[in-house]
């Protein structure tokens, strides 16, 4: 975390010296375990609190990898916390396999969060290496993800079901629907019913395909090139407000 005038805890302390900065590919590995358990895990209330809570450590994790000041980082862990507790408090009076908005829209804050904070530290970097890639392709992924919550908050908040094809969508389907979309695979066994969610749905195509051409391949052709500026001639190390 960038140092400021906020002196550190114990916790903090050990968490700077064992996570140093920019090292987005423990990141990337928390993403990729959360998406892995959502798709194998069963749709019912237990599992949202697995859900949550790796969502929760991404979420601190990318805060480290940016190096973000401490008041955030605090604040982002009594959030975290929060969330995590909202979630099993869910379990109690909802054990059902049906996904609730609030859960969605939960998520859809948690996810949201990551990629804003993963980008400010990029913009600040002064060079283009490997950990600056990763923390692009973390974004990617993070963004397909958050689609996919987006998705889901609209199933249930909606007066109808999402999908035309199924009335009885799951969260694998939704994040099936949405990374075929962001990468414009777009295979049709999954379509939006409603016009917000066929709105939804060209935004995420045209904004992975956008992302693609421009942040991704623009970095990857500058990647030997690790002096190549591509933000603000401001010093690694400047904390974040």
């Amino acid at each position: 975390m960038a140092s400021n005038d906020v002196q550190p805890t114990s916790a903090e302390t050990w968490l700077e010296a064992k996570f140093p900065g920019y090292r987005f590919g423990t990141v990337l590995v928390l993403i990729s375990l959360t998406f892995i358990v959502m798709v194998a895990s069963p749709s019912q209330a237990w599992a949202r609190v697995i859900v949550v809570s790796l969502q929760a450590l991404t979420l601190l994790a990318a805060l480290l990898a940016s190096r973000a000041g401490r008041r955030l980082f605090r604040v982002a862990a009594v959030v975290s916390v929060f969330a995590v507790l909202a979630a099993a408090g869910s379990v109690l009076f909802d054990t059902g396999e049906t996904s609730t908005g609030a859960f969605f829209i939960l998520n859809v804050l948690l996810v949201a969060t990551v990629p804003v904070m993963i980008a400010r530290a990029l913009w600040r970097r002064r060079t283009v290496d490997l950990r600056t890639v990763l923390g692009a392709v973390c974004i990617y992924v993070l963004l397909g993800m958050m689609f996919a919550f987006v998705y889901g908050a609209i199933n249930q908040l909606g007066t109808q079901p999402f999908f035309a094809q199924t009335s009885h969508a799951t969260t694998s389907d939704f994040l099936y629907f949405s990374y075929i979309t962001w990468t414009t695979v777009g295979y049709g066994d999954f379509t939006a019913r409603s016009d917000i969610g066929r709105a939804v749905a060209v935004v995420e195509a045209l904004s992975g395909q956008l992302y693609l051409v421009t942040i991704v391949a623009v970095l990857v052709s500058r990647l030997a090139g690790s002096s190549t500026p591509i933000g603000p001639a401001a010093t690694q190390d400047a904390p974040d407000a």
